[in-house]
């Protein structure tokens, strides 16, 4: 899986025994801020579950080993398939069901893919520099 969410020629990598989750780096305050506000349900109607990186890093570790790097972007795993990045976005603007101005703003950004490709990388310098701003270090430092 390279560093867009993607197999080599196809489309969402293998699959995960877990149910649906999204996986974030909990010490970037533009990521918690983004996983705490926003409201996701899942295609089944289900609450998706939030884990915050920094408290998994077993989950991290397996994950980077299946080719997706949380230093890459936030990982969704959703039915079983992953999504990184830009990917994951798009999929988590058709699942946000807040109603407030937040998750209307989350709703238009991943609403369209090309626009989520087009923001992801300054959504990921943010969180660079964020880190960096308080003092903390990337998952691979």
């Amino acid at each position: 899986m390279n560093s867009r969410g993607t197999e080599g020629k196809g489309g969402p990598a293998a699959t995960s025994p877990r149910d649906d989750f999204l996986l974030y780096d909990g010490e970037c305050i533009y990521c918690r801020t983004y996983a705490r506000k926003s409201r996701f349900r899942t295609p089944a109607g289900k609450r998706l579950q939030l884990i915050d990186g920094r408290n998994a890093p077993e989950l991290v570790a397996e994950l980077r080993r299946a080719g997706c790097d949380l230093e890459d972007g936030m990982i969704l795993v959703l039915e079983g398939r992953r999504y990184q990045g830009a990917e994951a976005l798009t999929a988590l603007g058709s699942m946000t069901t807040g109603t407030d101005w937040f998750n209307r703003l989350t709703r238009w950004f991943g609403s369209n893919s090309e626009r989520a490709r087009f923001f992801y990388p300054l959504f990921r310098r943010l969180r660079q520099t964020g880190l960096w701003m308080a003092g903390k270090s990337g998952f691979r430092e």
